[in-house]
């Protein structure tokens, strides 16, 4: 009779051995992470010869249990979301402790949690329970109910089957970790089409030929997108448009935002009599609709050839560059007020300033005023108006001084933030 009962261990103890060899197979086979999760609980159905198999795996923000697929007597799969809580249950004891576990008689060990009998209908008996670890790491609990060959689960049962959990586990992890590179690569490849709709965007933001005025801009998003934008609109002969701004936050978000801010900006203001009533007309309209506490400084301006003549209004932005024909740089200031989506009602002031011949304004997002390497001082406006001061034989040449006066202050570090600078001005 002992010999019998040894040489049907060693029986048991082959076939969950060949488990294990299939269940490595799967590891190497299977790339879709619902398929090796229905495929682990068949095998160990078919080998440990049990009546239903089910697995669990530890919500990260609570250490709970949700019981992520079981098998069902029709050879279908559930996958009831039922949550154990944590310590909860046998499942919960072998994830507390670490140990695999086997029960006799369910209904009669104080451990077992009987309610996701409840929920689900089935009669539980007998359980094998094991813990799925993967490098030090306790991912979930891996368990199967009620033998079909006799009344309980035996030991010679657990020890293979805690050997198959652990090859279950390494297998899941893969897997995860296969997906995670394969959303990361979905990300960096929507970033960089992303990218590039917003140079298409910014490269056209200035029209090709412009009567008595001339403009050259730089854009450069500390990240693969940014929520910087400019961008100049010409409204009949004698009167073309600017603004620039700079929208809250960075990456998706200030990129969408940045990009319906574009789309709309010639419309608002072509309806609208100037830079002032530009800004009160775009916060009304897109102040309801901004989410999250998102918001865009801004400053938007409007020149007149005919007259020389600069006006601008400021929704809380930096403060722009008046750099005169001789090379002086002196500050413009305008009114500041809130930026545009804080909040309704918001009325804005406008300054009027006539330039000579070889005058330019320069206006930039915080990109430029914040610029610091690790243990330096931010651009402060002195520093912006030296930087500026001197001759400049046109816009770009202008530009260039600036954006590399900033890259030298940075001292090689990458830009914290987004980085746009709009220099113009009557040729």
């Amino acid at each position: 009779m002992m010999q019998d009962k040894a040489q049907e261990n060693l029986r048991k103890s082959l076939e969950i051995y060949k488990g294990l060899v299939e269940v490595s197979c799967l590891i190497n086979s299977i790339t879709d992470y619902k398929k090796l999760l229905r495929a682990v609980l068949t095998v160990a159905q078919r080998v440990i010869k049990a009546d239903a198999a089910s697995l669990f795996l530890v919500e990260e923000d609570t250490g709970d249990l949700r019981l992520a697929i079981a098998t069902r007597t029709d050879g279908e799969f559930d996958e009831p979301g039922i949550t154990v809580p944590k310590g909860k249950g046998i499942v919960g004891w072998v994830m507390d402790r670490n140990e695999p576990l086997l029960i006799s008689d369910a209904y009669k060990d104080y451990r077992f949690y009987s309610e996701a009998d409840k929920k689900t209908g089935f009669t539980t008996r007998s359980i094998l329970c094991a813990p799925l670890r993967s490098e030090g790491k306790t991912i979930g609990v891996l368990q199967v109910l009620n033998p079909l060959d006799k009344l309980a689960f035996e030991a010679v049962d657990l020890e293979g089957f805690t050997a198959y959990a652990e090859l279950t586990a390494t297998a899941i992890e893969k897997l995860r970790t296969l997906e995670i590179q394969q959303e990361q690569a979905r990300v960096q490849r929507d970033l960089a089409i992303a990218a590039d709709i917003q140079c298409v965007l910014l490269s056209g933001a200035i029209p090709a030929a412009l009567r008595g005025v001339r403009f050259t801009a730089h854009s450069s998003p500390a990240t693969e997108v940014g929520g910087d934008f400019y961008g100049v609109f010409c409204q009949g002969e004698d009167i073309i448009d600017f603004v620039i701004g700079d929208v809250s936050g960075k990456g998706i978000p200030a990129a969408l935002l940045m990009a319906r801010t574009l789309s709309a900006l010639p419309f608002v203001f072509s309806a609208t009599d100037g830079p002032a009533a530009a800004l009160s007309e775009w916060n009304a309209k897109f102040q309801p609709s901004m989410i999250r506490g998102m918001f865009i400084t801004a400053i938007a301006g409007r020149l007149i050839p005919s007259k020389r003549l600069l006006l601008m209004a400021n929704a809380g932005h930096c403060q722009p560059i008046l750099v005169r024909a001789n090379g002086e740089a002196q500050e413009i200031e305008t009114p500041s007020n809130l930026p545009v989506g804080i909040t309704q009602g918001v009325t804005y002031e406008e300054i009027s300033q006539t330039l000579d011949l070889g005058d330019r304004f320069v206006l930039f997002t915080d990109g430029l005023s914040e610029s610091q390497a690790k243990d330096s001082d931010p651009m402060f406006e002195s520093q912006l108006l030296q930087v500026a001061s001197g001759p400049h034989n046109d816009p770009s040449e202008l530009m260039n001084r600036i954006i590399n006066a900033a890259m030298n202050h940075r001292a090689g570090e990458d830009a914290r933030d987004d980085l746009s600078i709009l220099v113009g001005g009557f040729e």
